[in-house]
């Protein structure tokens, strides 16, 4: 059960890590698209291509990154190179690009758009909405995970073997 469950941790680690990429991607169309004032289209597009270029770090350094699964379900082992040496904190970057969003993309009027401009931020909201669900659904089983870690059958077996302590995206 403890297997299936950390499966589930990463499984969903990696969906978090997809849709934060696609919300810096849709916001960086979105400041580039000129449907915002220039200092907001600045801001935003900084804001964008900073998480952009995070993107190569995990959210949360807790070792997760270095579990890969095989075709057939498999965890194959290793450690990641990313994240070696300097590492950005990734979650003030991303949380910098959601207020950069709050600022701007929230504050346009919907009579102000033409219909490519509606498309845009529409895909846009998409994306931050996979976002949140995707980090609550994370969040949600490395609670479930840190649960069942800390029953005691679970420490005196020594069942986590060498698995990472997963963390919760804050």
């Amino acid at each position: 059960r403890l297997d299936s469950m950390n499966k589930q941790v990463t499984k969903s680690r990696r969906a978090l890590e997809n849709a934060l990429a696609a919300r810096a991607r849709y916001a960086h169309e979105v400041g580039a698209s000129g449907v915002l004032d220039p200092a907001s289209a600045i801001l935003l597009t900084a804001a964008s291509e900073d998480a952009r270029d995070a993107s190569m770090f995990p959210v949360v350094e807790d070792g997760l990154e270095a579990i890969r699964f095989g075709d057939d379900g498999g965890v194959r082992g290793g450690r990641a190179k990313l994240g070696e040496g300097f590492s950005p904190d990734r979650l003030a970057i991303e949380s910098e690009l959601s207020s950069t969003l709050r600022l701007t993309v929230d504050e346009l009027e919907p009579e102000d758009l033409d219909d490519e401009s509606s498309a845009l931020i529409a895909d846009l909201n998409k994306a931050r909405e996979e976002v949140r669900l995707t980090r609550r659904f994370h969040d949600s089983h490395v609670t479930q995970v840190q649960r069942l870690r800390r029953t005691k059958l679970v420490r005196i077996l020594r069942l986590t073997g060498s698995a990472p302590k997963p963390r919760t995206v804050d």
